[in-house]
């Protein structure tokens, strides 16, 4: 079976060409990220390194610091640090999807015989429990006030909770 084809194209008028070239190319605009980082929720003119969570977590980071002796960096590991608390926000209607508080952990020994330092590592990602569908507003204003039987930021009562991320962490790290 032999197919033939005409010997001559038929032009497209410009505005189907224009028209397919767009269809083609395809969206002017990619759709926003369903789930982002709560680090990367600003509000408007709020300067990334200036937010309430930006704040929030080197509070937590210095209470952690002066908590961590006493209350869980005991153990296998004596040099413990709060990496942050991690947040993902749902921007679809800005709630918060998830949170968790990471902590690394660090041993180092040196070799009586030879001087070679070992280091052993260690790290966990503590989950913070909260409500489904909480506001991002709403946990941002509960954790950055201190409440008023709060000794820190890192004993303030978890949004919908009877908890603090200082119980959290006595549970989570050995």
């Amino acid at each position: 079976m032999t197919v033939s084809l005409p010997s001559r194209h038929p032009s497209l008028p410009l505005a189907s060409l224009i028209l397919l070239a767009l269809s083609v190319a395809g969206p002017a605009a990619a759709s926003p990220p369903r789930y982002i980082d709560l680090a990367e929720r600003l509000e408007p003119g709020e300067p990334a390194d200036d937010t309430a969570y930006q704040d929030l977590n080197r509070w937590l980071a210095s209470e952690f610091t002066d908590a961590c002796p006493d209350a869980f960096c005991a153990g296998a590991f004596d040099n413990y640090r709060p990496l942050r608390l991690n947040c993902v926000v749902d921007t679809r209607q800005d709630q918060i999807h998830a949170c968790r508080f990471a902590v690394v952990a660090s041993q180092s020994r040196v070799h009586p015989g030879n001087g070679a330092i070992t280091t052993e590592l260690s790290q966990w990602y503590c989950p913070v429990p909260l409500p489904p569908g909480l506001p991002v507003a709403a946990f941002l204003s509960a954790m950055t006030t201190l409440q008023p039987d709060s000794s820190g930021y890192l004993f303030n009562r978890l949004p919908g909770s009877s908890q603090s991320l200082f119980d959290v962490l006595r549970r989570c790290l050995p």
